[in-house]
């Protein structure tokens, strides 16, 4: 564990070397203006993820709203 040490100032993790469930990162919430802690699975809990996207499809707005019935399996991007 580091002491005395700016966050800026710590050694790199390496994503190979990540622990997603127990590895911890420093988050700062500004609604308390406190440091807090949080891990990368719960940073992440309830985000898309390649397992639930099949394809990803960029569109229009219009085009969008044109789809009868948007597909579950796909990602669309409204540009």
């Amino acid at each position: 564990m580091a002491i005395d040490k700016k966050i800026s100032q710590l050694d790199p993790l390496h994503a190979a070397d990540l622990s997603a469930g127990d590895d911890l990162i420093a988050i700062v919430d500004t609604s308390s203006n406190e440091t807090k802690k949080i891990t990368p699975n719960n940073l992440m809990s309830g985000r898309v993820s390649s397992e639930t996207v099949t394809y990803i499809v960029k569109l229009s707005q219009a085009e969008y709203n044109a789809l009868s019935t948007p597909d579950l399996d796909t990602l669309y991007i409204i540009a």
